[in-house]
């Protein structure tokens, strides 16, 4: 009885010590981690951001989120968002390394988007020195200088663009090129009788230019045959003519070779010519001396003459003058 009673005993207490230790871990209680909290004080809108969001550093969860309040300074009526982290200093930081430490290095906290579907937001960690750190210790909690959202700038010049008027004037733009579509339409229209009736017209002209095609085809089939038998009856006179020639060639020859000699004599004659025509030749001046007796005896016989015109009997009774 007493062995059965420590069984039940035993098996309780462990069934205790496992629902404790379930429920322990199912409720992330840190007792068995070293873990730390910062805050960080948002701004901007924070929308999508939940308790128990994941914090992660350059793509490692090293925590999550644990409060979500707000403040609002009664004077100025500006409002800030503090967010309070649970952090596992011991992947964060490590060994004597502290997040106000790592804060003057540069470590800087964003919202970034977890899902695009659901809208839901984590806190991405990282080191940024350049961008400034503004604190405003408030905090319970070390703080770390939140970075304003990547697209935080965008969607606030978003904000700003006349989105009314730009959709007016997109309907506006929308309904010019409807009306353009239109006229452009109607213009095609025409535009298509125009090509049905220049096709037709193309028709008519590309069946008149076959037939033009087929007699100017025909003609140059009879030119074509035309050529073919002059080319024929050239080549046959060239060969006469070729034959005529051979035959002839020994008369030809002759005639050079007797128009060679007549050259010669004829360049010989002139020869003599030229030196009986020189002034220094004998002949030439035997030459002038019988052409001046010839002068003489030509005047002699125009005076003979002139002497029988008047009187005829002159031969029977002498030149005697009464």
């Amino acid at each position: 009885m007493k062995r059965n009673a420590l069984l039940i005993g035993s098996f309780v207490a462990a069934a205790f010590f496992i629902v404790l230790a379930g429920v322990f871990w199912l409720s992330g209680s840190d007792w068995f981690s070293n873990q730390q909290k910062a805050t960080v004080f948002y701004e901007d809108n924070v929308s999508g951001l939940y308790v128990g969001a994941p914090v992660t550093f350059r793509g490692v969860a090293i925590g999550q989120v644990t409060e979500i309040g707000i403040r609002v300074d009664g004077n100025t009526l500006r409002t800030t968002v503090p967010v309070v982290m649970k952090l596992q200093a011991s992947v964060l930081a490590g060994a004597g390394v502290d997040i106000p430490a790592m804060v003057a290095r540069g470590l800087r906290a964003r919202l970034v988007s977890e899902s695009i579907v659901t809208g839901q937001k984590a806190v991405e960690l990282d080191f940024e020195p350049q961008a400034p750190a503004k604190l405003h210790g408030e905090s319970r909690h070390p703080e770390i200088p939140a970075l304003q959202d990547r697209f935080g700038p965008l969607i606030e010049q978003v904000a700003e663009l006349p989105l009314r008027e730009t959709v007016s004037e997109m309907r506006a733009t929308a309904e010019e090129m409807r009306n353009t579509l239109v006229a452009v339409q109607k213009t095609l229209g025409g535009v298509q009788t125009a090509l049905t009736d220049a096709s037709s017209e193309l028709k008519q002209t590309t069946a008149a230019s076959r037939q033009t095609l087929a007699a100017a085809t025909e003609a140059i089939r009879q030119l074509q045959a035309n050529s073919t038998a002059t080319l024929a009856s050239i080549e046959r006179l060239s060969l006469s003519t070729e034959q005529t020639v051979r035959e002839a060639r020994p008369e030809l020859q002759q005639a050079l070779v007797g128009a060679r000699e007549a050259t010669e004599s004829a360049k010989l004659a002139m020869d003599r010519l030229a030196d009986i025509s020189a002034p220094d030749a004998p002949l030439r001046a035997d030459l002038e001396t019988a052409v001046r007796d010839l002068s003489q005896a030509a005047r002699g016989l125009r005076s003979f003459s002139e002497l029988l015109e008047e009187k005829p009997n002159a031969i029977i009774f002498g030149n005697r003058r009464e």
